[in-house]
Formats: C-alpha cells, structure tokens, sequence
C-alpha cells in the first residue's frame, strides 16, 4: 500500500507525543489529533529500507533544482514481535543551504508486525536554492518509543540558471520553385528555437501572429514541454494571403514564451513579395562562463549557406547559366517524389551567391532557372551561345547543373529538364550537344560544374531519385577551352549529402571556395574534391564516389593557369 499523506514545514519536523486521552496537539503549525496510546505486548522494531531520491520527466539529472519538486521514497518494515503505534516520519536537516522546502507523510499510522509498507514525500528547491550539498536525517519515530534507526539522504542542489528563448533562424519558401512569393499561393515559413541561456525553458509556447489578409494553413500556436540549454526545436508553418493583400511585405510577428513569462521573445520576421528570397543573417552568441553549456548560434542551413565571402571586383566579362531541376513529379503523370533530386534548388540558389559573390559575375549576366522545362533550357543555353558569339572570345562562361540525366539506347548522356520522361530521354539535352553549344564560338574559357544524374534506368522507368553520373564522357570530343567539373565517374552515383542539404559534390566545392575565397586553382580545387568528396561519401552515403575532371585539348597545357579568381 503507498500511503501519501502529505505535510507541509519549512526544514525540519518534529512532534512530542504524549499519552492523553482524547486531546489535540497543536504546534509548529500542525495539529495532530492524539488518542490514548495503548502500552505494547511485545517490542516493534522499524527499519526504514531502500531511501531514494526521485526525479520525474526527461530532466533527471540527479539533483534538486531551483524551482523542482523532488519525491523521496521509501519502505517502512516492522521486524518487531509487537505493533509500531502512531508511527510519525521525521526529516530533519543537517545541511544549512537554503531555498530547500520538504514535505513528506506525517503520520504515518501503525504498522503490524512483519508488515511493510511504501511512503513518499517531497522536497522542493526554491528559486533562491543554494548550490551545493544537500543532506536529510530520515526516521520514524514510534509513540512507544521503538523509533527506527536514521537514514541519511544526501543529493546536489543547483541553484537557478535562466533560459534565454530566441528566434535563431528563419526561412520563407514556396513550392512554386521561383524563390518568389505570390499573392493566393501557399508559402512555408521555417523557424528554428534555440535556447542560449544556461536553464532549462519550460512549459514553451511559439504563437505565430499574422497580418490582415493572411490566413494560417494549419495551426498557429506550437507548445514544446521543454528545451535544454544550447537545444533547439524546428516549427513548420504554412499561410497564404488572399488576392486583396496590398502591402510591398509579409510581416510575422512571432512570440516566444516560457513557464517564467521573463525569459522569452518577441520578433517579426519579413518577406517581401515578388522578391528572391534571402537567407536570415545569423549572429552567434557565445558562452561568458567556460564551465556552463557552449553555446552556438542554430541555423537551419548548411554553414556554405552563410558567411559567403565577398571579392570586391565584379568581372564584366564573366557570365553565368544556374539550373538546378528538383521537382519531376510535379511535371511528370504518376511520378513519385522519391524521384525528385534532392536539393537541387537550394544547391542552385546557393551557387548563385557564390558566382556572385566569390566569382565576381554581375548580377545582371547570371541566368537562374528553378525546375527548368526543355523549353525553358534550350531557350537559356541558345541565350548563352549568343552572348558568347557578340563577346568576342572575351567571355568566362561558367555553368552550373543539378538535376536528373539519362542515357539512351546508345548510352549517350542526357540532360533531364523537369518535363522529359525516361520514355522520352532524346527529348533532353544531350551532353555533348550541350558543351559543343558552350564552345561553338570562341572564349576566354568555359567551366561546366555537373552535379547531375546519369543513373542508367531502363527507358520507360521512373527516374531514379540520385545525382550522379555514371556515364564516362569522351574528352577528345570536348573542343574549346571548356574545363568540366563532374560529381562522379564511371559507374558510380552521386547522392545528396542530407545534413548540409546540398549535394555532396556541390556542398564540398562550395565549401572550398569558401573557405579559399577563391584564391585557388582548378589542379587545386580538383585534388580537394578528389579527397573530400571520396572519403564523406563513404562516411555519409556507405558508397563510393571520385569526381572528375573533363578537360578540353586546347586547354590541357596551361590548366595550371586557370584560377577561380
């Protein structure tokens, strides 16, 4: 039987018991109502077994915290030949920390002999605890005087540590795969919670407020019963506005709080329409005490994605082709998703931060294109030819793809637009086709980075949710000065890298460039692809993948000149 009679003292407890008849004890603000005790036939004997300190929920870290309520338990035996009387649990303290407040089970009634019997009580910690060490005298003391021996109960205390509720990130996006927000069309706002304090946030509420003429798709209000310090959580929202909503920007407020109403936050988070949308800027917060939680600011991107390094000079001469094909089964009857590349579109609008940022092409002679049709591809690299023939053989022509290819019956290499079938590769690009378009006319130089699929699926089969190739491609019929960088070679297959949300050949040439500025070669960005790519893809995918390297004739002699910047 578990008998949770709870009382309420400050420190300690203690009661005199006298043998009265019928009267009522009043002291140290309890009051306890004594009969007549009888006298005993033969002596009780308590022990007091198994003392443990309990902890509920997932915040058990074996020692009372500020503002926690504890439970302590324990059995009671009488291995006497007589019964144990008006038996009453006392706790006395013999630490002086202050902030800890017991409760427990007053009286605990008789006990017959060789009977045992479960008791719980409780010990808070304040918001004033002390740190320290907590230690509790623990014995039941019998109206006969057959008191138990004590027991000792000794636990840490921590004293108070606030959390620090903030928004770490957010990001808006659409699935209409423009990067643009649209009036009546559905837009997806993630946010991502980070606790930067050094205390744990409880009882957490994120209320999503929004403005007039913008509706909620789903639930607004999203509860989390806690967060540690340096932990985060991941909120999925969705809204879209009626066709009446007038202003330039989408503004949401959003409202953090937590169970001490003082340690949350209040934020508005903007998205313009018919904008390209843009990363949220990401400033880190650090620790002050080496011995409390390291503290680093969470993202909801990969660290490429941030903190893009940025060349003062733009190049007039240099000019830029972005596709990047995702979402097949949007475009495709009876297409499933798993068919869709994996990241294609962040892995191109990423690029185009680099191409700008680090590769110094204006903003005006970068052509970017989300889930491109064939219609769509053939019109950008017919562009492309023109303004490589009116420049003269003074352009730098860089191209990036990722997306979807396919062989043919001759196991010719096809660039996949989001609308050709695998029933319908020739309807592609072909490979070749597409670097004799980049070099029918001269140039400074030509450099293709292919994060592409080549998967070698049977004509009239899905097309395989992968991003590699896995057909050689013939160099000595590359002509120009023409330098491709290619995810994989042979047989091999290029895979997503699902933590940074990029490809794994796109996240690791990114990231070099990153981290050089630009300042390398193509020999030595080559060998850090080689090494990189080759190892993680083991590590991340259990599958092996070496990118290549494509080089034109003419420009194989001087390679070694060829810089990014």
């Amino acid at each position: 039987m578990n008998k949770n009679i709870l009382f309420q003292v400050t420190l300690w407890i203690w009661a005199t018991v006298s043998i009265v008849s019928a009267q009522t004890f009043k002291g140290q603000g309890i009051q306890v109502q004594i009969s007549e005790i009888p006298k005993p036939k033969a002596p009780a004997e308590l022990q007091i077994l198994d003392l443990e300190f309990k902890e509920s929920g997932d915040l058990a870290n074996k020692m009372l915290d500020a503002d926690e309520i504890v439970s302590v338990s324990f059995r009671l035996k009488n291995e006497g030949k007589g019964a144990a009387i008006k038996n009453i649990l006392m706790v006395e303290p013999m630490s002086t920390l202050s902030g800890l407040n017991v409760g427990g089970t007053m009286n605990l009634g008789n006990l017959e002999p060789g009977k045992t019997e479960q008791y719980t009580f409780q010990i808070s910690g304040s918001s004033q605890l002390e740190e320290g060490e907590a230690s509790f005298k623990v014995w039941v003391k019998e109206s006969n005087g057959f008191d138990s021996d004590p027991a000792v109960l000794r636990f840490n205390t921590q004293a108070f540590k606030s959390p620090m509720l903030v928004l770490s990130d957010a990001i808006f996006t659409n699935n209409e795969g423009e990067g643009r927000i649209k009036l009546g069309k559905t837009v997806h706002l993630k946010l991502l919670i980070q606790n930067r304090g050094q205390g744990v946030a409880k009882n957490v509420m994120i209320q999503i407020k929004n403005p007039d003429k913008v509706f909620a798709a789903d639930q607004t209000d999203f509860q989390f019963a806690s967060i540690m310090p340096n932990g985060t959580e991941e909120i999925n929202y969705e809204f879209f506005t009626n066709k009446q909503f007038s202003e330039k920007e989408i503004s949401m407020e959003v409202l953090g709080t937590e169970s001490y109403n003082k340690y949350g936050f209040q934020e508005v988070k903007s998205v313009s329409l018919e904008k390209n949308l843009a990363q949220t800027q990401i400033i880190a917060l650090e620790s002050q005490r080496p011995q409390d939680v390291q503290i680093v600011a969470a993202s909801l991107v990969a660290e490429v994605d941030r903190n893009i390094p940025k060349n003062s000079n733009a190049n007039p001469n240099r000019y830029g082709l972005i596709i990047g094909n995702e979402d097949y089964s949007s475009y495709q009857t009876g297409l499933s998703v798993e068919s869709n590349v994996a990241f294609a579109r962040n892995d191109a609008k990423i690029m185009k931060e680099y191409f700008l940022s680090v590769l110094g092409i204006p903003t005006e002679n970068i052509d970017l294109n989300f889930d491109a049709t064939a219609g769509k591809m053939n019109q950008a690299l017919d562009r492309l030819n023109k303004i490589i023939k009116n420049t003269q053989g003074t352009a730098e022509i860089y191209v990036y793809y990722a997306g979807h290819g396919l062989p043919d019956d001759n196991k010719e290499p096809f660039l996949i637009p989001v609308d050709v079938t695998g029933a319908n590769v020739k309807s592609g690009i072909k490979l070749m086709d597409f670097y004799t378009k980049l070099t029918e006319h001269p140039s400074k130089r030509v450099t293709v980075f292919l994060d592409a699929c080549f998967s070698g699926a049977a004509r009239g089969q899905e097309l395989l949710a992968m991003r590699g190739v896995r057909i050689k491609s013939n160099t000595q019929n590359l002509s120009g000065n023409i330098v491709v960088f290619a995810a994989s070679s042979g047989e091999q297959a290029s895979l997503p890298y699902q933590a940074k949300q990029h490809g794994l050949f796109t996240y690791f040439f990114l990231k070099k460039l990153q981290e050089s500025k630009g300042n390398l070669s193509y020999t030595e960005m080559y060998e850090y692809l080689q090494k990189q790519v080759g190892l993680n893809s083991v590590l991340v995918n259990n599958k092996e993948q070496n990118p290549q390297l494509l080089i034109s004739p003419g420009v194989n002699p001087k390679l070694q000149e060829w810089k990014f910047n």
